[in-house]
């Protein structure tokens, strides 16, 4: 009796350990926070909380679409919620309705938040879910613990580096703050006064969304929000990972934990071959120098040197650089897709099995996730384009997969899922309308690739997640199957089923009989291969084409199939543990995929101590993004102070103008007011035309330097300049600049030792 007692009480203390747990993490991460982010602790406690109550709000909508997840679409639930209340006020400011304010952004998050709760959230349904058991708390504090943690390491990351300068931050920096400065859409363009922004620039608006609905300033949302892409690629590709692998019916939580943080880590904090090859082997044996990790992403064309220079990023270059670029905020958009492709296909293999899909007709056709999957494809039209037709094409591969176990006439199933697919390009179109209405294609022609990767480039580049995936098919394939007639009595039975088992046989057997997640986890290998294969066949023109040709195209494409390997290689490692050990082939195999997966994590080593000072305390800066302002060109800084604190609306600001990636431009990226022309290759590209921007070029030098007063006040009235900047910059641009001509124009409202402000007079004929 005491034995039993002493037992209960064991239980009692653990469960109400396992009770406490979130509120350990939390406190943990709170003294985290408070020791290293100082006096910005209570930013990021802002920035997470608003993504808490997002989540919260849209939780009755996730639990619909992920019923099966074993946290039921907590993590989902965030960015589900933020895509569709962006995309809500978007549509709204799109027709001029409500604009891009405080008020405007927090009521759409109410009213789609109340909206979700009347529609999904039922008494019944949420008991047959079971949303509040047990293990699925467990799951989400799991997941959100992942999300706090990725968020908090990589903000205190960011506050070694944290200046918006360099790459193409002044760019996307500049995008949010003329979004917030536009109030309604399409956005002004702060480099071309008088246009719209010609950009995929919707993820620089859910930043700016963001930034409303905390209230914190730009130069510090801008760094959170880069943290918050990290935290959100760890946490999402865990829960994909791990709900594949209880889905195929791992029991130990522990291998389930660490296939899902195998996938996170691979694809947030993995890099390729390259630095392995080329900085770690040579070190080794005494050969190697020091490594310059951009060359990871710098290879093709460069090494050795050819007129065929490409690029192949991967998320952490990304995330280390942190430019806020179009296929980096994609990427959350891009995993919780993938997530609920996952989600479909566990939904119609249910069909499949219960088949109650006979009595309903419609809902054979149609279920709500075409609903949500045509919404984030159409978003991907807007915030990067090539994710586009990469989704699309796995949307169709799903749903044909999906529907294979459904329909035993091929008539049927080939139309279901033609209807199906059909109906969710429509919708991402219909969701997409209003975008593409204001927008002018940048390019459209596809051409044949005249260069060739060379074979060891692409293995290095691709050489270990495609034997990742080599091991998993042979596996699934042939060793899994085989096992099936060593274990037939008999024989002859044996035999017979042998030779039953022809390579055609064994592909039907995975497509039809293996777990639904074999066959997901095939499809993303599939199409991560294809997206590798297609640059070494066609790319899209653009404006690159002298040197670059393919650049683009192997960026964009390769960058997917980057984040797909990743997601995969996870499930491949506890897929093949499943096996016994004691067989050779299962041992081997083992130990080569968790060998290989060594590979990629020397990058990270190289990169995020180089860019970020090896994380030396004394190093530290905080958030604030526009510091080096402050400090490397204080009366800039100030200047920009005051147009913030002055000007409301967006009068175009003149200043000078030049080659991308400089200086040119910190005024209007620093605030949002246009001005006639910002970084000159950037404008060509997103206007189609350099004879565009070379004229306005030259109408700048005009007013700056022209001793025709009258010329100057024509182009002032043109582009209906009010304010004129007379800088150090503008003074070292324009040799010839005249200065008492631009004075006389107007009066000085601001000056500095090193630059004044010219708010110009004048009345239009």
């Amino acid at each position: 009796m005491g034995f039993l007692g002493d037992n209960q009480i064991i239980k009692t203390v653990e469960g109400g350990m396992k009770k406490r747990i979130p509120f350990i993490i939390l406190l943990v991460i709170a003294i985290f926070w408070g020791i290293t982010l100082k006096n910005e602790f209570l930013y990021v406690l802002n920035w997470w909380a608003l993504f808490l109550l997002i989540g919260l709000l849209f939780m009755p909508l996730s639990m619909r679409i992920f019923p099966t997840f074993t946290d039921k679409g907590y993590l989902f639930s965030k960015v589900i919620g933020l895509a569709i209340s962006s995309y809500v006020l978007w549509l709204f400011a799109n027709f001029k309705i409500i604009p891009i304010t405080v008020h405007g952004c927090w009521g759409v998050v109410a009213a789609c938040g109340i909206a979700v709760y009347m529609l999904f959230y039922r008494k019944k349904e949420a008991k047959d879910i079971n949303l509040f058991s047990e293990d699925t708390i467990t799951w989400a504090t799991i997941g959100e613990s992942i999300f706090l943690l990725s968020l908090s390491f990589w903000t205190y990351l960011r506050g070694f580096n944290p200046k918006l300068e360099g790459l193409e931050k002044f760019m996307d920096y500049g995008f949010v703050n003329s979004i917030l400065k536009s109030r309604f859409i399409p956005p002004n363009d702060m480099w071309f006064a008088g246009e719209s922004i010609n950009y995929y620039y919707y993820g620089q608006y859910v930043t700016a969304f963001l930034t409303r609905l905390t209230g914190i300033k730009t130069e510090i949302s801008y760094n959170l929000m880069m943290a918050t892409l990290f935290a959100f690629s760890m946490a999402l590709c865990f829960s994909i990972v791990s709900n594949m692998l209880k889905g195929y019916g791992v029991k130990k939580n522990s291998s389930v934990i660490t296939g899902g943080l195998i996938a996170s880590t691979l694809v947030s904090l993995g890099g390729n071959s390259h630095s392995f090859f080329y900085g770690f082997l040579p070190k080794i044996i005494g050969k190697g120098g020091g490594y310059w990790f951009p060359n990871a992403t710098r290879y093709i064309g460069y090494d050795p040197e050819t007129n065929d220079k490409t690029i192949h990023e991967f998320p952490l270059y990304s995330f280390v650089v942190s430019d806020l670029h179009a296929h980096v905020v994609n990427m959350i958009f891009v995993l919780t897709i993938i997530g609920i492709f996952l989600a479909v296909f566990k939904k119609l293999q249910k069909r499949a099995d219960e088949s109650w899909h006979k009595d309903n007709p419609l809902l054979e056709l149609f279920f709500p996730e075409l609903i949500l999957i045509g919404l984030f494809i159409g978003i991907f039209q807007m915030s990067n384009y090539w994710d586009f037709p990469i989704y699309l094409t796995v949307c169709l591969f799903t749903l044909i997969f999906a529907g294979l176990r459904n329909y035993e006439s091929a008539i049927k199933f080939a139309g279901v899922a033609a209807i199906r697919f059909l109906l969710v390009v429509v919708m991402s179109l219909a969701f997409a309308l209003p975008f593409n209405l204001n927008f002018d294609t940048i390019t459209t022609e596809i051409r044949l690739t005249t260069a060739r990767s060379l074979p060891h480039q692409l293995l290095v580049l691709w050489g270990y997640q495609l034997l990742l995936v080599i091991i998993f098919c042979v596996f699934i394939f042939f060793f899994e199957q085989n096992i099936k007639w060593r274990w037939e009595r008999g024989k002859a039975a044996r035999k017979k089923l042998r030779n039953e088992l022809t390579l055609f046989k064994r592909i039907q057997n995975v497509f039809l009989k293996n777990p639904i997640e074999d066959v997901f986890a095939l499809i993303l290998c599939v199409s991560a291969i294809g997206l590798v294969i297609i640059p070494e066949l066609v790319y899209v023109k653009d404006i690159y084409e002298a040197s670059h040709k393919r650049a683009n195209t192997m960026f964009k494409l390769t960058y997917q199939a980057f984040i797909m390997f990743g997601l995969v290689a996870g499930y491949i490692v506890i897929r093949i543990r499943q096996f016994s050990v004691r067989d050779w082939k299962v041992k081997t195999a083992l130990i080569t995929s968790v060998v290989i997966l060594f590979i990629p994590m020397v990058y990270p080593f190289y990169a995020i101590s180089s860019w970020y000072n090896k994380m030396n305390p004394e190093y530290y800066k905080g958030l604030d993004g526009l510091a080096f302002l402050k400090e490397e060109y204080p009366d800039d800084y100030a200047l920009v102070e005051w147009l913030r604190e002055n000007i409301e609306e967006q009068p175009v600001v003149l200043e000078s103008n030049g080659d991308s990636y400089t200086y040119h431009g910190r005024i209007s990226m620093s605030t949002g007011l246009p001005t006639i022309q910002g970084w000159y290759v950037h404008e060509w590209l997103w206007r189609g035309s350099s004879g565009l921007v070379q004229e306005r070029v030259d109408e700048v030098k005009i007013i700056y330097e022209s001793d025709d007063i009258y010329e100057t006040e024509r182009l002032l009235l043109k582009y209906n300049v009010q304010y004129i900047v007379i800088g150090k910059l503008e003074h070292k641009q324009f040799g010839a600049l005249n200065e008492s001509k631009l004075l006389s124009l107007g009066d000085v409202v601001f000056e500095k030792p090193e630059i004044k402000l010219v708010r110009v007079r004048l009345t239009n004929p």
